[in-house]
């Protein structure tokens, strides 16, 4: 029996060492044969982290329940808890189960309710945390969760536990819209990832994954890349194969902004296998890029696709309302505004107000597709909640996709100039933040503002550059559109020649225009007015002149003038 023991302890420490040089495979081949001798909950246990960074989820819940059971047994309360959060991590990841890993979160709960404070008491909380962002959307609860854990740690000088809920509170404030607040918390706690500080491995993944999801969400892609280049350098060695998949998918996401559409479809596709097997929940992000992908190409029919799948159990637990917002803007692209409409509408109600920074992808497409079926004042109340979360977040990007929306509102309701404003700023601001198809769509609007104002020259140029932009990309509907663009601009007369706008006019010349507007013939102006028609007639030639339009159509020109110009009272 001693012998038998001797060979035991060996093999557990080969096992622990193996797991601090990363050998995974090794590790779990030593615990293995150490339980052939003697099971015991500790080596269980260890088997199961083994087991988790290979994928191997039949081991995982295997060693992670049966060691569970042997904690029990013993009456180790602090090992059953710790075990127990761990297979909450785990019907969460691996299956998708939301029910389950509720279950065993409240199991551990149970468990700790009467020990003296421990770290497990700050692990259970800080999941629970994570698990109100990723599954409930509910960032206040996700703080005061993640706040509660950090109090923990500090109180146990742990210092783990204490960079996870800070990072856990730092997404939460970002979600909620403090990005002010947030954002230095989540480089705080990814600086102690990344420089070994934190000592635990998995603690770093997560780390690093809320400070990258922060970025996406409100589209600081230029922090973003920062942190996946120094995520990278530590996950190039390849034994890292769980972080290094999660990191491809938030990593795809700057790709895609920055124009890089082909690695972008090669990293996700890679991703997404990796993790669709063994964990399908966190596929389903991949999966929605992916399709985002075929949708800015044109290939539709592959885009729907990928969105059934991604739609389907178990990727719908993490997936569901990505999948409901990219099938929106689909919709939008396909020219169906009225299921884009309706499906970014059930988006933000699936999405809690104080979520705020997950609403405004929603909010766009809705003010879009409100605006094709001429739903201005709708359109006008989405644009304005998209411009106060940009302006509250403050970053640029979100900031250029609200001037974005209010040049496309602007254009719809001919208010032209108002459109060139806000087009040439969302252009601008998106083309310092290195996305060029948002940067040429926005000059499609330009364009056509431009165009309507009686400036050609500048109107081709802005459409050509767009044009050249698409055509590099492979975004083949929004080349078609701009192109179509061209068409109008090169083959007929600017809509509306306006030159002059209402200050150019005289008090008495904006009245006359008002009367023009309103039908009134040049008797009836003259009349209501105590003046000649002569003078009339002088102050309509002036307005014309102005305006610099003649001849039989000059009236109705003068009209629509008023009218865009709100004139009319």
């Amino acid at each position: 029996m001693p012998k038998a023991s001797g060979i035991v302890q060996k093999l557990i420490k080969d096992g622990q060492r193996a797991m601090e040089r990363t050998d995974w495979a090794d590790a779990k081949k030593c615990f293995e044969q150490a339980l052939h001798v003697k099971e015991t909950p500790e080596v269980l246990e260890s088997l199961g982290l083994a087991a988790w960074w290979l994928d191997d989820a039949e081991t995982t819940f295997e060693s992670r329940e049966k060691a569970f059971q042997l904690y029990r047994v013993q009456g180790n309360v602090r090992g059953a808890a710790r075990v127990a959060i761990s297979i909450a991590y785990d019907y969460f990841s691996f299956r998708g189960e939301y029910a389950l890993s509720n279950g065993w979160s409240r199991r551990a709960k149970r468990l700790l309710e009467n020990l003296e404070p421990v770290p497990e008491h700050g692990l259970v909380k800080a999941w629970d945390g994570c698990v109100a962002i990723e599954a409930d959307h509910d960032p206040a609860k996700a703080y005061r969760l993640s706040k509660e854990a950090a109090e923990i740690a500090v109180s146990l000088h742990d210092f783990d536990l204490q960079m996870m809920s800070i990072a856990l509170q730092g997404i939460a404030l970002v979600f909620e819209g403090k990005v002010d607040e947030g954002m230095p918390m989540l480089d705080e706690a990814a600086t102690a990832a990344m420089t070994g500080e934190i000592s635990d491995l998995e603690t770093s993944i997560n780390v690093c994954c809320y400070l990258i999801t922060a970025c996406e969400y409100v589209r600081d892609y230029n922090r973003a890349v920062q942190w996946c280049f120094s995520v990278k350098k530590r996950t190039d060695n390849g034994t890292f194969p769980l972080m290094f998949s999660f990191c491809q998918i938030h990593y795809a996401g700057v790709l895609i902004w920055n124009g890089d559409w082909d690695e972008a479809d090669t990293l996700l596709k890679k991703a997404s296998n990796n993790l669709i097997d063994s964990r399908p929940a966190h596929a389903a992000e991949g999966l929605v890029k992916l399709a985002g992908i075929s949708r800015l190409r044109g290939e539709f029919k592959k885009a729907e696709e990928l969105l059934d799948k991604a739609g389907e159990k178990p990727f719908r637990m993490l997936g569901a309302n990505l999948v409901l917002l990219e099938k929106a803007t689909l919709a939008l692209d396909r020219s169906d505004p009225v299921t884009a409409a309706n499906l970014a509408d059930r988006y933000l109600l699936n999405t809690p107000e104080k979520c705020r920074l997950m609403l405004p992808k929603g909010l766009e497409i809705l003010t879009l597709g409100q605006l094709d079926l001429h739903k201005f004042k709708e359109a006008e109340d989405s644009s304005q909640r998209l411009r106060d979360i940009a302006e509250m977040a403050g970053t640029e990007p979100l900031i250029a996709f609200a001037h974005y929306t209010d040049g496309m509102l602007h254009l719809a309701k001919n208010q032209n100039q108002q459109a060139c404003t806000c087009f040439e700023r969302s252009s601008e601001l998106f083309h310092r933040n290195k996305n060029p198809f948002q940067t040429a769509r926005s000059r499609c609007g330009m364009a056509r503002a431009l165009h309507r104002l009686g400036q050609i020259q500048p109107a081709l140029r802005e459409i050509n550059t767009a044009i050249e932009t698409f055509q590099y990309l492979k975004a083949q509907p929004e080349q078609e559109r701009a192109k179509a663009i061209l068409k109008n601009i090169k083959k007929l007369p600017a809509e509306y020649a306006e030159t002059s706008s209402p200050d150019a006019f005289t008090a008495r010349e904006q009245e006359i225009l008002c009367e023009i507007a309103k039908g009134k013939s040049n008797s009836q102006i003259a009349s209501d007015h105590y003046i000649s028609i002569r003078t009339v007639e002088r102050h309509i030639s002036n307005i014309y002149g102005k305006l610099g339009i003649s001849g039989k159509s000059a009236r109705a020109k003068a009209t629509a003038f008023a009218h865009r110009n709100e004139l009319v009272g």
